[in-house]
């Protein structure tokens, strides 16, 4: 491991000569290679899109290991932690924005007016090369509008930006992505999703968070169970394990530093909740990947 903490970046902190107010940037593939040195790891306070035209090497998203090749394009989003690694000649493009800048214009269109659809979307799509001319058509207008920006720019890179999504998303062909309606029971459970990455470290039980939302917990679980085949207090626990295997494989922490620093009462609280969890302890599990 090289770094004691992970990287936490915000585009504002990234000081570069011009961005749209720390909201948007639009970078080349050896810009961002510069930016996020090789082989440290990074975690953003913004979404990033990887358009690959050359180059090889890998990237890493949290432990997942994946090729960058040219047609592959790449989607990380809040908080996953990525690594660049074995980076060489790189060519293309890499569009980072944050949530209000994509929620900018509201257009009455929940698969568009806001970012809840992007959870869970997968890190990459490999694009055929006619789909990519045109996918690289709508990048090159938002590029013209950022390289040369007038009055509304923001507001039309930010609808330019909106078609970009929906052609990865559509690009998936997954129709829990591309049928996304909005009723009161996805609102309840896009809003305990939200919730559970917000306060994750200190609320693991599922009443804390049917609390906040003003139903049971039983109904929560229910609702929950339907959708995603898995309980509230699984969502719950499987939060905490990825920010727990993130800073086992991306840290020097000791696992009595990580125990704390996600809300655990001691080293030994922790141990049995991700052994639980995993089937392993938390050294076995960073041995195992180191």
């Amino acid at each position: 491991m090289t770094n004691s903490l992970i990287n936490t970046m915000t585009i504002d902190s990234l000081k570069l000569p011009f961005s749209f107010a720390g909201e948007f940037v639009l970078l080349t593939l050896s810009d961002v290679v510069a930016l996020f040195k090789v082989d440290n790891s990074f975690k953003t306070k913004f979404y990033t899109m990887f358009i690959v035209e050359s180059g090889f090497g890998k990237l890493i998203i949290d432990n997942e290991v994946h090729d960058l090749k040219k047609g592959r394009v790449f989607f990380i989003n809040y908080n996953q932690v990525f690594r660049l690694t074995e980076a060489e000649n790189f060519k293309g493009e890499a569009v980072l924005f944050t949530r209000s800048f994509y929620n900018l214009i509201y257009t009455g269109n929940r698969k568009i007016k806001n970012d809840t659809a992007f959870s869970h979307l997968p890190s990459f799509m490999d694009f055929s090369k006619s789909d990519l001319v045109n996918f690289r058509a709508g990048i090159n207008d938002i590029k013209k509008e950022f390289t040369q920006p007038e009055v509304l720019s923001k507001e039309i890179i930010c609808l330019l930006l909106k078609a970009s999504m929906l052609k990865y998303i559509r690009k998936t062909d997954n129709a829990n992505y591309i049928d996304f309606k909005t009723n009161r029971k996805s609102n309840y459970i896009e809003q305990f999703k939200n919730l559970v990455e917000i306060h994750f470290k200190e609320l693991k039980r599922t009443s804390d968070y049917s609390e906040k939302l003003t139903i049971s917990a039983n109904y929560l679980n229910a609702l929950i169970k339907e959708k995603l085949d898995i309980s509230a207090e699984n969502v719950i626990q499987n939060r905490v394990i990825l920010e727990a295997e993130r800073l086992l494989l991306n840290t020097d922490l000791s696992v009595t530093e990580i125990s704390f620093e996600l809300g655990f009462s001691d080293k030994s609280h922790f141990g049995k909740y991700f052994k639980k969890i995993t089937q392993e302890s938390p050294n076995n599990f960073r041995k195992k990947f180191l």
